[in-house]
């Protein structure tokens, strides 16, 4: 349960009176051992949502299903389906859609299927398959957009602290009312614990992002850099991890896109029961808009304490920002209250 307040939410040009929204929501998790060697992960949540003034109510929410099995100590398989509603804002770290259209609720819909192989203790094989879906609803820009991605990767340990690889992906895209798009991209990775606590991992490689309009035509880009790095320090006591990335994503403004992105987060243990949490989120699409490059931000800070087995109690502020594709940027302070009531397990 969270009631919640701010100026312009849904950061809409002309509208600036301050906004109050109140939310109750349920979620349930689960694992199941299948057998011995297979077990049944399930996870799920759903929220009702209403605002004091023209914005109306939502429903949001997600669910969530991972099949696990270990045949040997070499071979791992993992089969996971997924759904998602949610307001786009919100969504973000998933996707830069809300740049676009920052009122219109998603859907979305996942499948994914992994494989691992370790031929011997110091070698991993995997690949993937993925479906998804980004549906948005009753959106005058975004469109239904379906993407496809096959992803191969092989890494090889060093050393007790570090190891190497490398990795190629295929995406394919299939907007709705629109045309095709495909890209590609092949890099090379790796990963060190530099210090007691202190890990990066990095992966550098060119992608490349081709387009079939019209009559069917297909349009090229040139290769271009795609990238990505983490630097995670966890002495216990706290957490801070800083990570950025560029590359291919798929989005329901016209398929696959270029995007730019960066994240940061810490959290602090203050004690046994209290727990404070900052994160930033920065995304951008370049070459998107005419007049400038769609961008997003948002920035949390969350106190959190548990009061005993079932209760926690919440607070924090939120601050929102959006470049959309007319330049015009607009930006908000949220303040929340929760909290959470845990039913104890069956």
């Amino acid at each position: 349960m969270t009631v919640f307040s701010g100026r312009n939410p849904f950061l809409i040009p002309g509208d600036t009176a301050i906004t109050t929204a109140g939310e109750i929501g349920l979620r349930g998790e689960a694992t199941v051992a299948v057998d011995r060697k297979t077990s049944l992960a399930l996870d799920g949540a759903g929220a009702y949502r209403g605002y004091d003034r023209k914005f109306g109510t939502f429903v949001t929410g997600h669910a969530m299903a991972k099949l696990a099995h270990r045949s040997s100590e070499r071979f791992d398989l993992a089969t996971e389906a997924a759904y998602e509603r949610y307001l786009p804002l919100e969504g973000m770290t998933a996707s830069i859609d809300a740049a676009i259209d920052p009122v219109s609720v998603q859907e979305r819909y996942a499948l994914d299927q992994d494989v691992r192989w370790h031929p011997d203790a110091l070698t991993t094989l995997s690949g993937s398959v993925g479906w998804t879906r980004i549906s948005p609803i009753d959106s005058p820009v975004l469109t239904r957009t379906d993407g496809t991605t096959f992803l191969l990767s092989a890494e090889r340990r060093l050393s007790r602290t570090t190891w190497v690889g490398m990795e190629t992906e295929t995406t394919r895209s299939d907007s709705e009312g629109g045309g095709e798009a495909l890209s590609y991209s092949v890099a090379l990775k790796g990963g060190t614990r530099i210090a007691r606590g202190l890990t990066a991992e990095f992966a550098a490689g060119i992608s490349k992002i081709s387009r079939t309009e019209g009559r069917g035509s297909r349009q090229g880009g040139s290769g271009q850099l795609t990238a990505s790095a983490s630097l995670c320090y966890d002495p216990r006591r706290f957490r801070f991890c800083l990570s950025g990335r560029v590359s291919p994503v798929i989005t329901s403004f016209d398929g696959i896109r270029r995007e730019k992105s960066l994240n940061a987060t810490f959290d602090l243990k203050l004690m046994p029961r209290a727990n404070f949490t900052i994160e930033a989120d920065y995304r951008s699409m370049p070459g998107a808009g005419r007049l400038s490059d769609p961008q997003v931000m948002r920035g949390s800070a969350r106190y959190e304490y548990q009061v005993d087995r079932r209760l926690k109690l919440n607070i924090g502020a939120d601050y929102d920002r959006r470049t959309g594709l007319a330049r015009q940027t607009l930006d908000t302070w949220t303040v929340r209250v929760g909290a959470t009531f845990r039913i104890p397990s069956l």
